[in-house]
């Protein structure tokens, strides 16, 4: 089973805050928060033209995904990039840059993100 795996129903509480970029192949799961100007990206190694020279065109790129589960929080002014999994109840740290998959539960912060701790019970939310 693909890690991205999309579901088609509509995503319910979550919150989005001003000048945030979620572009085409964000997966955004329930109960997510998404500080102010969060950038997420798809494309690894962007390019303007091809080998050979011209301007690349839709053929010429393919969306890579990016999945944020469901109660996951994100900083103001963090960058996620493609490829990675943000688990289920994690906070990354405003500022951050993900490079790398986060696991549920954990908080993480800095460029790269790094894990700082894991929530205890005591201060999980359960959704």
């Amino acid at each position: 089973m693909s890690r991205f795996r999309r579901t088609q129903r509509s995503k319910k509480n979550c919150k989005v805050s001003s000048h945030s970029f979620i572009c085409e192949g964000v997966i955004i799961e329930d109960n997510v928060f998404i500080g102010h100007s969060v950038t997420f990206i798809n494309d690894s190694y962007p390019r303007a033209t091809t080998s050979d020279g011209q301007l690349q065109t839709e053929k010429d790129w393919k969306v890579e995904q990016t999945l944020v589960r469901k109660g996951a929080s994100i900083g103001s002014g963090s960058t996620v990039l493609s490829n990675v999994v943000i688990g289920e109840n994690a906070i990354v740290g405003a500022g951050s840059v993900v490079t790398k998959d986060v696991p549920a539960n954990a908080i993480v912060a800095g460029n790269p993100a790094k894990l700082l701790r894991y929530i205890n019970a005591e201060s999980r939310i359960e959704l």
